[in-house]
């Protein structure tokens, strides 16, 4: 009885002992640092310091919670990416989505599993990086080593597990990247913040996506910045079809307007009784209302069809969806989504006979034509009466009207609501540029390749090859905000942004007081965007810009301008300067400098709109080639 009595009398001190150590322990913080609600408390405090936007602050709330929760897990139960982790819960549910709206297409269904894997990866990401500014800084290789271990628990194949290392691989050299260079740390993580009005190629998505073509959506504008807010309501989509194929009817709760960037075809909208069938030609403005239902062929055997497309929600801002109706499994019908004894009753037809209807298709949104069906959807092209939104009278043609600026460099077309009834609806305008060959005349300085036997110095003719690249002369617009898409060629847009300049300025004084407040204390921020075929760039009401094409290419693009009604275009330089307006009197109170020289400077450039790019005026400083040199190399 004494020696259980002892056993128990142990065992209950080391009980104690324990207790007191661990306690011990979780007062000098060893454990954690704070108490898990009081972390959750903190990170919530930063996201309203740090994060600007409703959007960004409910996104930053998430990852909040989502950590506080996975404490509360580890609490529990250790290990991570089990069923009680909110992240992962999406994650599976999203891929479930996948598995049953494409289980007919197995292409359709990888790329799905792919953005789930993105999603859950930037929410993974973000956790991480919130764990770390709130708590201690984690180490990049202990980061990378969880980082693997979660890529084995998650993956479902070899693929996967592959393409998951390789993020991890990529997010931990970029981390190392970082911390052995500070400033480029701040440089890459305001990135977004400085340049909020380019997109890249990545930042569309497929919304439909075939071997005969895609439909592929910008995203949302108010996602890339809050500066972006005066057009979170529109959206970008381009639409390539390849020749002869087909895309789909469906109708959407947007308005759209679209612009013909490339190849012919031919479009069918239909509302109400009504139906209309147009010819398609590059240069073509059309306007789909919503709820038209929309479909069309590209008409050409050799040739895609491209067309871009601003859209306007009108059911939920800055959102819209497509809707099938004729179709079957894939794209999926809306039909099979009301309960059978309704559709029984609608269509007067048995519940199998639907099922065979609305289960047929299952090739995509984008399918091939025969020769034959091209023919005959192409057949009316053109015709319809009365449209139930008002008159009709087709396309309108953009490159087929005067342009509004022509010259050697280039053109300039436009059209607004008195061109076309419904840009004026919608106060909208739509204007293409092309910044074109610059051709050598004999009376320019010859460029180095000047014994190139095209040229002849007698006959007066001029050079066929492109020498320099042109630009859009610096210039701002009153009120509409420019949504350029990038049609053909390089180049780069210049804007100049204090939005962004006062963020860098508050940040600047946080760390050096108030040095170089000199001069009334208004900064600017140059921001520059390299533009390609695919790309899209933003140029807000009020900021001045310049568009440049690279050297030897030409730069097309496409701009819609919202807000058109009312907008004034204000050039900043050249024979049109507005600048040259001003009285002499406040020409020399506004630069400090006599009014004769300031003068001099804005009537300098002879030329207007569309005028020499930087790399031609550099050319042209060069000395010119000695006349007995000219003549020898044509010898």
């Amino acid at each position: 009885m004494a020696a259980k009595s002892n056993a128990f009398l142990l065992c209950l001190t080391f009980l104690v002992l324990l207790a007191t150590v661990v306690l011990g322990y979780r007062g000098l913080g060893v454990d954690n640092p704070q108490d898990p609600e009081q972390r959750l408390q903190q990170c919530r405090q930063q996201c309203q310091q740090q994060q600007r936007g409703q959007e960004q602050r409910t996104q930053c709330h998430r990852r909040c919670e989502d950590r506080y929760q996975e404490e509360m897990r580890e609490r529990g139960r250790p290990g991570q990416g089990g069923d009680d982790d909110p992240a992962r819960r999406r994650f599976d549910d999203c891929r479930q989505r996948c598995g049953h709206q494409h289980r007919h297409d197995e292409q359709q269904r990888r790329q799905c599993e792919s953005r789930c894997e993105a999603q859950y990866e930037e929410e993974r990401r973000g956790r991480r990086e919130i764990a770390v500014g709130v708590q201690t800084r984690e180490d990049p290789e202990r980061r990378y080593r969880q980082c693997r271990q979660e890529c084995t628990q998650r993956a479902q194949d070899k693929r996967q597990l592959q393409q998951c290392e390789q993020r991890c691989e990529e997010e931990y050299k970029e981390q190392r990247h970082r911390e052995g260079n500070p400033r480029q740390k701040e440089e890459e993580t305001t990135t977004g913040e400085r340049n909020p009005y380019f997109f890249d190629r990545d930042s569309f998505y497929d919304q439909v996506r075939t071997e005969h073509g895609h439909v592929r959506v910008l995203q949302n504008f108010l996602e890339k910045s809050e500066l972006l807010l005066g057009i979170a309501n529109y959206r970008i989509a381009i639409v390539e079809l390849n020749p002869r194929a087909f895309l789909m009817p469906y109708h959407l709760d947007a308005d759209a307007v679209y612009y013909v960037a490339r190849g012919c075809g031919a479009i069918t909208l239909i509302c109400e009784e009504k139906k209309e069938t147009h010819e398609l030609r590059r240069g073509d403005i059309l306007e789909a209302p919503a709820g038209a239902i929309i479909y069309m062929i590209n008409k050409d055997s050799n040739e895609k069809l491209v067309l871009i497309k601003l859209l306007h929600p009108v059911s939920t801002p800055g959102r819209f969806e497509v809707f099938y109706g004729a179709g079957g499994q894939n794209p999926k019908s809306f039909f099979p989504s009301f309960s059978d004894e309704i559709l029984e009753a609608a269509f007067n037809t048995r519940r199998d006979r639907l099922s065979r209807i609305f289960g047929q298709q299952r090739k995509g949104g984008i399918v091939e034509a025969s020769e034959e069906q091209v023919r005959a959807l192409s057949r009316h092209a053109s015709e319809g009466g009365q449209w139930p939104f008002g008159e009709s009278k087709g396309p309108f043609n953009l490159l087929e009207k005067r342009p509004a600026h022509s010259s050697r460099r280039g053109q300039m077309h436009e059209a607004d609501g008195d061109d076309y009834r419904p840009l004026k609806q919608l106060d909208l305008r739509v204007s293409h540029s092309n910044l074109t060959e610059v051709y050598m005349s004999f009376a320019d300085p010859l460029p180095r390749a000047y014994h190139d036997q095209s040229f002849s110095p007698w006959s007066g003719m001029t050079i066929g090859s492109l020498l320099q690249g042109s630009m859009i002369a610096p210039l701002y617009d009153s009120r509409s905000t420019k949504i350029a898409v990038i049609v053909e060629g390089r180049g780069y847009v210049e804007t100049i942004c204090p939005h962004l300049s006062e963020r860098g300025r508050s940040r600047e004084e946080g760390r050096e007081g108030h040095e170089g407040r000199e001069g009334g204390g208004q900064r600017y921020q140059k921001v520059r965007s390299q533009v390609s075929r695919g790309t899209v760039a933003v140029i807000p009401p009020g900021h001045p810009s310049v568009t440049v094409a690279s050297r030897g290419r030409n730069l097309e693009a496409v701009c819609f301008e919202i807000r058109a009604e009312r907008n004034e275009r204000n050039f900043l330089a050249g024979r049109n300067n507005v600048l040259k307006q001003l009285d002499r009197e406040a020409k020399e109170l506004s630069f400090d400098m006599p009014a004769r020289e300031v003068e001099e400077v804005l009537n300098a450039q002879g030329e207007q709109i569309i005028v020499a790019g930087p790399e031609e005026r550099e050319r042209r400083e060069r000395p010119l080639l000695p006349m007995l040199a000219i003549a020898e190399a044509f010898m």
